[in-house]
């Protein structure tokens, strides 16, 4: 068991350098160990260990287009029970082969890992990764695709040109949700977007980076890795409901900053699914949090903007990711300094 002061720097340096934190391991028999030579590497120093057998995927584009409910009730971390609270600080992955790995909390560290989070928020640091701006050369627009609509009582615009900051960072998942690259090759998204919070996984997790309409302008990059909590894929816990796309290469080597949600106006921008197939819009307004975990607010969304980042900045640093609707408001996962750090062990585990 980890003492609070060596679990303390093990966090602080995690927030800086990426470190991957210390998670208890699954035995596996010598047969199952055995996995595809892609994967080789990643199993041999990462703290995911391979779990027994292959998955087996939902497939389909577009099956993950209807607004989402809110499962449960926002809760505070001081009411979690010890089991949840071990579930959220877990994950498991999968890759597009059909590997599944698991990296789970020991128990017996929860509370320590706790202690040492308050500890780097009692320092008053906000934890916050700068964005940068593509590398790639930036395509010319096609104005066929590019018309400004607001309809009726709708607050949302349709953004005209995707290529520009912060748009240009933000994209269609295949599965029918929303969402940005928070490094060059990883991409921020919501958990229901990628699993269905019973054990299963979706394989139509392919990354469109600014689509518009029919331009996509840096193409289309294929998943490798998808990793989200285990509270949300195996109980659909709205509170953990976060997840990472890894991708095969980077669309154009840029990334949206991202950080540690601390108030004020925020902007949402996504694929709706009520809208042109492929477009983009965006609409902002007052965030508030609802528990420990969640953020709340009237923004206009729609199916399809799962996963979209809640953004201040006017859109250029992420700090929630939308997630749930309803008729009187919609809501998302609040990036907590532990979520911060939980995204920060899975980007270093699988770069």
């Amino acid at each position: 068991m980890l003492t609070r002061r060596a679990f303390s720097r093990l966090v602080l340096v995690a927030f800086v350098c990426g470190l991957s934190l210390c998670y208890s391991e699954r035995p596996v028999s010598a047969q199952e160990a055995e996995v595809d030579a892609s994967d080789q590497g990643f199993a041999e120093k990462s703290s995911f260990k391979r779990l027994r057998g292959k998955v087996t995927f939902i497939h389909g584009d577009d099956l993950v287009t209807d607004v989402m409910p809110e499962i449960g009730v926002s809760a505070h971390s001081a009411r979690q029970t010890q089991r949840e609270k071990v579930a959220g600080l877990s994950a498991v992955m999968v890759t597009a082969s059909g590997n599944q790995y698991e990296s789970t909390m020991d128990p017996k560290d929860v509370a320590i890992f706790e202690r040492a989070i308050k500890d780097v928020e009692r320092s008053r640091r906000i934890p916050t990764t700068v964005g940068t701006d593509p590398t790639l050369s930036i395509p010319e627009i096609n104005a066929d695709a590019i018309t400004e609509v607001v309809i009726g009582t709708d607050q949302r615009v349709q953004v005209t040109n995707t290529v520009a900051a912060p748009y240009w960072h933000i994209g269609r998942i295949a599965i029918g949700c929303t969402g940005t690259l928070i490094t060059p090759k990883h991409v921020l998204t919501a958990g229901h977007c990628v699993s269905n919070g019973a054990g299963s996984w979706y394989s139509s997790l392919n990354f469109t980076v600014a689509q518009n309409g029919s331009y996509q302008p840096w193409g289309t990059k294929s998943w490798t890795r998808a990793i989200t909590t285990t509270a949300w894929h195996m109980n659909a816990n709205s509170n953990y409901d976060y997840a990472l796309i890894v991708l095969s290469a980077a669309p154009h080597g840029g990334n949206s900053g991202w950080g540690v949600y601390t108030g004020g106006t925020h902007t949402i921008t996504g694929y709706p699914g009520d809208k042109a197939f492929g477009t983009m819009w965006t609409a902002s307004g007052a965030v508030s949090t609802s528990g420990s975990y969640r953020l709340c607010y009237t923004i206009d969304t729609a199916g399809g903007q799962s996963g979209s980042g809640i953004a201040n900045g006017g859109g250029a640093s992420v700090r929630g990711i939308h997630t749930t609707g309803s008729s009187t408001q919609n809501c998302g996962t609040r990036l907590t300094s532990t979520v911060y750090n939980t995204l920060q062990n899975w980007i270093a585990a699988n770069p």
